[in-house]
Parts: C-alpha cells; structure tokens; sequence
C-alpha cells in the first residue's frame, strides 16, 4: 500500500526559519519551483506554511517591504499536518477539509517534509496508469 513516506522519501525536505526575510523566501522558492516552505524555528520545530499566498496577501498587497518582512511574522498557521504512516488518500482529505495545497509530513513528532497537491495528482496519475495496464494486458490475453 502505498504511503506519504513513498511520496516524498527521495525528496530534500525544503524548509525555512522564521528569521528569514520575504525576498529571501521568495527566492528560495523560485530557486526550487515550489509553491509553499515549512517554517522552523532555531531548534528546527515546525512552526507553519509559508506559501506564494502569503507574499501576495500579506506582504504586497499590503505594501510591505519583502526585504524587512521576516517570514515568521507573515507565516500561515500550522493547521494540520499529516503522518508519513498515512496513506495519499488520507492527506487529500486533509486537505480538502482546510481548504489547503500543502500539507507539512511529520514522522511522530519529527517535521520530515512536504506534501502538495501535484505529488497526489501524481500519485493519483500513477495507479491510473498501472491500472490501465493490467486492464490492457487482461484484454490482450
């Protein structure tokens, strides 16, 4: 069965600290094509989401200077997480029910990663396709 942690286990787990500026967060994320970081704290605590919605929220549209915006002040709250034990099906609920395209993995207590709506899409795309292929090759025999 096929598990959070089979999504992202050969992924780097992108995280930021909340010391961090805006325009250092935005060029992070560009750097790396994702739409939302986990933020931590200086002992690594997960503390919650930063996302393109909260520059374009909370910094621009409010004319704040990404530069002096620390990430921590402009962070989503952490409103749900999901378990690396927990299934793909289990995290789209998650996130369905808050209204969110990200959703922090933890491991028990541990913060290990991200999980967005393009890794279940992909998932989703994947079984569709093996199941296609058994159908295929049933029909072919």
């Amino acid at each position: 069965m096929m598990l959070v942690r089979h999504v992202i286990r050969d992924r780097e787990p992108y995280s930021l600290n909340a010391s961090a500026s805006v325009q250092d967060a935005a060029e992070f994320m560009a750097a790396r094509n994702v739409g939302a970081v986990c933020v931590v704290d200086d002992s690594g605590k997960l503390l919650g989401v930063f996302s393109e919605r909260d520059v374009l929220r909370r910094v621009v549209v409010l004319q704040r200077d990404p530069s002096s915006v620390k990430v921590g002040d402009v962070t989503s709250e952490l409103r749900a997480v999901i378990n690396c034990d927990e299934t793909p099906h289990q995290a789209l609920e998650r996130m369905e029910l808050i209204g969110t395209r990200h959703l922090p993995v933890v491991d028990g207590e541990r913060w290990v990663g991200m999980l967005s709506m393009r890794d279940l899409m992909r998932v989703e795309l994947s079984e569709q396709g093996d199941e296609i292929k058994l159908l295929h090759e049933y029909i072919q025999t």
